[in-house]
């Protein structure tokens, strides 16, 4: 029965190829959208290359920190002090690790091999749990540790890309020197390249965190303030709440022993989904809003083509009145019908998901860093890779979403005009002109 229903529905198609070909690319273009958002918040969120632990961990970056007496004359770095992440957070219960990194995006900062031109670098500043809480993918070599760090060694680690634009190749590049902004230092390792879709990890090379004169072992005048980003890698996801309470415990601790300063972390740390949504360095995101507008935009996206798709349907069923009379003359019932119905729109609405599914893959693969920034201002530019890679884009949460969007579509565009054709009664029907 189910064979004959498809068949029929090819029939209808070709014999209605106007109609097929309109409401084809019109599901087509509302699917590509919608899956646009699907892949994009699925880049953004899941577990992916080196990110995989975008479950477990908290996210802390800017503090604000105000005298007691003038709660009004606050001020806020980019991040918090090197003294939080290597003294504070570490040994926390259900903490296993306290990365740190600061990611030189805003200084230029250049590197060269003997007398090549110096190359634009982008570089981040990491301690030794970085390579731990965020498992790179190495090509050769190992990551510097955090008695490298402490030592402040010359030492890096490179890019796939960084090594070939450097040395011409990926391999066999351990132990060889080049010159970053004056100093020689030693590759120590080649990581596969990482992409600005992951704006915590991504970088050109990675060097050690106390290598920067920004970055101070003791705390200074600035207090707990400074350009370090801090992120806690939890036991197990459970466990996140728990962990917020103690840190935040541990800053007010802090501020009560401290005569002169109050500090406030403004709802951090942040789980990672959250912290991507964290534009504004002085108050927490409104969770309630964002979610509320994207929530309107998925369904602007998904029902108002639907609603354009169910008024073709509809004046499209107006001519096949007869036709299900015919039917219903001859036995068949209201369910039968309506599955025929179902059938052929499915088949319509699939064939749009297919197209639509390629459609979103091109929108985001010819504009991946454009439509990445409308949803994070935090995504780095530069001479950083700016790919998606096949794993973030051909998974079956993606393919999933597909399927979903598909089936939602095919019954809120066809359901309504199928179920009022099927009320005329069968003389009605039969008097109607075909």
């Amino acid at each position: 029965m189910l064979k004959n229903y498809f068949k029929q529905a090819w029939t209808l198609m070709r014999q209605n190829r106007l109609f097929t070909g309109i409401y084809v690319v019109g599901t087509g273009l509302s699917i590509a959208l919608v899956m646009t958002l699907f892949i994009i918040f699925y880049v953004k969120f899941a577990p992916i290359y080196p990110e995989y632990n975008r479950n477990r961990t908290l996210v802390l970056k800017p503090v604000k920190r105000y005298p007691k007496q003038q709660p009004d004359h606050w001020n806020i770095n980019g991040g918090v002090a090197y003294y939080v992440v290597d003294k504070m957070l570490p040994g926390l219960p259900h903490v296993e690790l306290v990365a740190g990194s600061m990611p030189g995006f805003w200084v230029t900062y250049q590197a060269s091999v003997a007398d090549m031109q110096p190359l634009k670098i982008n570089p981040r500043f990491v301690n030794g749990a970085f390579w731990q809480v965020f498992p790179f993918r190495f090509i050769e070599g190992h990551p510097f540790t955090q008695k490298d760090v402490e030592a402040r060694a010359l030492v890096a680690v490179l890019s796939e890309s960084t090594a070939r634009r450097l040395f011409a190749a990926a391999d066999g590049v351990v132990d060889k020197h080049f010159t970053f902004n004056g100093r020689d230092y030693r590759v120590c390792g080649v990581v596969h390249d990482v992409s600005n879709a992951t704006p915590e990890t991504v970088a050109d090379l990675w060097i050690p965190l106390l290598n920067t004169q920004e970055i101070s072992e003791e705390l200074d005048e600035r207090g707990l303030l400074g350009n370090v980003f801090a992120y806690l890698l939890v036991d197990r996801a459970e466990n996140l709440e728990e962990v917020r309470d103690e840190v935040q415990d541990v800053f007010r601790r802090y501020s009560q022993q401290d005569k002169e300063y109050e500090y406030d972390l403004m709802g951090q740390p942040d789980p990672y989904w959250v912290s991507t949504f964290r534009q504004d360095v002085d108050r927490a995101p409104d969770m309630t809003e964002q979610t509320k507008s994207f929530l309107y935009i998925l369904l602007a996206l998904l029902f108002i083509p639907a609603l354009n798709l169910s008024g073709m349907i509809s004046s499209r069923m107006d001519s096949r009145i007869s036709e299900l009379g015919i039917r219903k003359a001859y036995g068949a019932n209201r369910w039968c019908l309506l599955k025929q119905v179902l059938t052929e729109n499915l088949l319509l609405t699939f064939t749009g998901g297919v197209l639509g599914l390629l459609f979103s893959y091109v929108i985001v693969l010819t504009a991946s860093d454009w439509i990445l920034t409308l949803f994070d201002k935090n995504i780095y530019s530069g001479s950083v890779n700016t790919s998606l890679t096949g794993e973030m884009l051909f998974n079956p949460m993606v393919f999933g979403c597909a399927f979903a969007v598909c089936l939602l579509l095919n019954v809120v565009s066809a359901l309504i005009p199928a179920l009022w054709a099927l009320k005329h009664p069968i003389v009605a029907s039969l008097n109607m002109k075909r």
